[in-house]
């Protein structure tokens, strides 16, 4: 059982309610055939929900949808994802994304997107080869890659054949180690301006061609976007994942505590003369100790630099530890989540595009991703209520983008979103999920406006303006970014094995998303708390990955 007075010691203490944090608590129990002993265990989270990064509201309205104010999607390649989803018995649907229908609004233009591939249409100076349509079709960053291998390895290789791990220690791009190249470097100085230009408008995110180095940032462009996957969410939303984990750890015997925050830990010899780990925990007011054998703290970088800087592992003297910590750099992202009256963006002409059978037919905007080079971005076609047509569109935001947001997005300094008819407004269950993220209204109205421009349907009069509204910054503590990317300078392969256990034999142990190479996506956390639980607990490869990964 898990403990209930103060002084009792626990097997395992975990540090944070999200992915890795339950997941790691949950492997723990149900894997305690393999150690062979009865773990006693807790995980503390600061906040009063579980679910970290992944948050799941419904929106006013559209009972049945389930917008993702926090990580939405995993790829056909995150077999870790996939295999815990089975394995759980939740339900996963496909997840569109650039429908050759959507828009694509740059420098004033707007196409649909499957006519940037249309070398007459693009509003960009390219070179002559880059006009070429199969390199339109191939996107910029795969192009930039295969230069910049030919300059590497003296030869053109398969970009699914490319050992990335073995660049990444053994490379040289023109006499430099790739780590300790930006990225952006490497793919510039192999496509022309425009060609970057118009690969950084036509992605819709800021940060993934700007940070990284490039040992770690051209497979992880390449593995996500630039090469075939096909993506997925859950049908009752991300968040049902973590939450699934929680209710398994629960049934085991495991104990969760929402709103029990660490504040600071020590290395400390227990009772019995073995070394474990005194935790400082603040819970209504009033400070806790806790000891544990061993401590695993599931946290982003932001959230151990918000931990009081003393003791064994974070004190003065740990220039290690601390720089294995800094080894990452958060990015800053949002999501606002607009409710409209009825889907206006199916009002758009139809156009033509290519069937299933080989055959066109003619199609309106219905789902998926558009994109811009306007601070908006990118938005989503999230869901229409069958019933009411009550509709919901999600914009996604990250990196330096959000300079242009910083005044519109702050709650302090701005009053909420109302909706503007409010003697007429559309019938709806106030929901707390949802009414707990208000969005401040500035930011809403600058985002409608945008929204209508990149569609093309400024001087509409009839279209309405959102009558609800949600946001989550995930910028704001303790997360400190949505994502963390790897520095330049640094090994992410000798960091991801070190970072486990950042000082030993200090039994503390540390993963998650940030010191991971899926950063950005829930495959990461899986895969830092798969290596820390077989590297330093004694666990076996999960079940349901074995002959999958």
């Amino acid at each position: 059982m898990a403990p209930t007075r103060i002084d009792d010691i626990l097997d395992v203490a975990i540090v944070g309610g999200g992915v890795s944090g339950l997941y790691s608590g949950w492997r723990l129990l149900t894997s305690a055939g393999q150690t062979g002993k009865r773990l006693n265990t807790a995980i503390f989270e600061g906040s009063p929900r579980l679910g970290g990064r992944l948050l799941s509201v419904v929106p006013p309205g559209i009972p049945n949808a389930r917008v993702e104010l926090g990580g939405m999607r995993y790829t056909s390649a995150h077999t870790r994802v996939a295999g815990l989803v089975a394995h759980l018995g939740l339900k996963a649907d496909d997840f569109p994304v650039g429908q050759p229908e959507n828009i694509a609004y740059v420098r004033g233009t707007m196409l649909r997107r499957k006519e940037l591939t249309d070398p007459s249409l693009i509003p960009y100076r390219f070179t002559l080869e880059e006009y070429d349509p199969a390199t339109l079709s191939d996107g910029f960053t795969a192009v930039a890659a295969r230069r910049a291998l030919r300059i590497m390895l003296g030869k053109d290789v398969p970009l699914n054949e490319v050992d990335w791990q073995k660049l990444a220690s053994d490379g040289r791009y023109n006499g430099t180690a790739l780590a300790n190249l930006p990225m952006q470097y490497v793919i510039q100085r192999s496509i022309s301006e425009e060609a970057f230009r118009f690969a950084e408008d036509t992605g819709g995110y800021d940060s993934i061609l700007h940070t990284w180095n490039a040992a770690d940032g051209l497979p992880w462009n390449l593995a996500d976007f630039g090469e075939p996957v096909s993506f997925h969410h859950l049908h009752d939303g991300f968040e049902t994942l973590p939450l699934a984990l929680a209710d398994f750890y629960r049934k085991s015997g495991g104990a969760v505590r929402v709103n029990s925050r660490l504040k600071s830990f020590d290395q400390v010899t227990l009772a019995d003369g073995t070394q474990g780990v005194e935790m400082h925990i603040v819970a209504g007011g009033a400070t806790q100790r806790i000891l544990a054998r061993r401590l695993i703290l599931a946290m982003p970088r932001r959230s151990l630099e918000l931990l009081d800087q003393t003791g064994a592992v974070l004190g003065p003297g740990n220039d290690r530890v601390h720089a294995l910590i800094r080894s990452v750099t958060p990015i800053p992202l949002f999501k606002l989540a607009l409710c409209y009256s009825y889907p206006w963006w199916e009002t758009l002409p139809a156009v033509n595009v290519p069937s299933v059978d080989g055959k066109s037919q003619m199609v309106r905007i219905t789902k998926g991703q558009s994109i811009t080079d306007l601070p908006v971005r990118q938005c989503y076609y999230w869901a229409v209520d069958e019933t009411s047509k009550n509709a919901v569109m999600l914009i996604y935001d990250d990196g330096s983008d959000l300079d242009y947001w910083a005044g519109l997005r702050s709650r302090d300094r701005n009053e909420p979103y109302v909706a503007a008819d409010a003697a007429a407004p559309i019938p709806h269950t106030p929901l707390p999920s949802w009414d707990e993220h208000t969005a401040p209204k500035l930011m809403v109205d600058e985002a409608h406006r945008q929204l209508l421009v990149m569609h093309g349907l400024s001087g509409r009069a009839d279209i309405p303006a959102p009558y609800a509204a949600a946001y989550r910054d995930w910028g704001e503590d303790p997360f400190g970014g949505g994502a963390n990317f790897w520095h330049l300078h640094v090994d992410s392969a000798k960091i991801f094995t070190e970072i486990l256990q950042p000082k030993p034999p200090v039994p503390v142990y540390i993963c998650g998303e940030a010191y991971s190479h899926d950063q950005g996506w829930v495959e990461g956390p899986l895969a830092t708390a798969d290596a820390m639980l077989e590297r330093h607990f004694e666990l076996k490869s999960p079940a349901w990955l074995q002959g999958n990964h």
